[in-house]
């Protein structure tokens, strides 16, 4: 008997079959979570540091380098991928698939708290993050304007980004660049 055969012979049986296979159907696609990225655990951690006002230069051999050091000789590490720029240090370690990160975020710790006491006091502490494509950003916006840059940056601040973060499904709105207002206090030496 071939399918076409038992179809019209039980035409109840197919359209209960079918109306069952539809319901799961249904069932499925409302418990289906709707995300950008998939849920999937990376094996990376990233290690920033901020030392303000230092060359990126200096970054490199102060705090970048010694970080790459210390972390090269944690199990499991299978790249180290590092950038240094104007006052900060960002070390992106990559594991092999299956290690556990919380033990390597662990080692990770242990292996910085051995360095830290070289950095120069102003260094902040590195913190450690694990590596989320779904916290990274969707959307960037530029902006350009005839305008002065200062005032350009104020209204970004005080309109735009408050407006965006207002915006339901919006996690954070972050600014960068454009000139912030600033005063220089100098002060003559000789008469202080």
């Amino acid at each position: 008997m071939t399918l076409s055969e038992f179809s019209i012979k039980r035409p109840i049986f197919v359209t209960m079959l079918t109306l069952v296979v539809l319901v799961l159907g249904f069932i499925s696609l409302s418990r289906l979570p709707i995300d950008l990225m998939p849920d999937i655990t990376y094996p990376t951690l990233n290690v920033s540091t901020s030392y303000p006002n230092t060359a990126p230069e200096e970054m490199e051999q102060i705090i970048t380098r010694p970080i790459e050091e210390a972390l090269s000789s944690v199990p499991g590490v299978e790249e180290i991928f590092s950038v240094s720029s104007q006052g900060s240090s960002s070390v992106r370690v990559m594991f092999s698939w299956g290690t556990n990160l919380d033990e390597a975020a662990n080692d990770i710790r242990e292996r910085i708290d051995r360095i830290i006491g070289r950095f120069p006091e102003e260094v902040q502490r590195p913190t450690l993050r694990k590596f989320d494509p779904a916290q990274m950003p969707i959307l960037f916006i530029g902006l350009l304007s005839d305008l002065d840059p200062i005032q350009v940056r104020k209204i970004i601040d005080e309109q735009i980004a408050y407006r965006l973060e207002r915006v339901p499904g919006v996690a954070s709105v972050d600014v960068w660049g454009g000139l912030e207002r600033e005063i220089q206090v100098n002060l003559f030496p000789d008469k202080v």
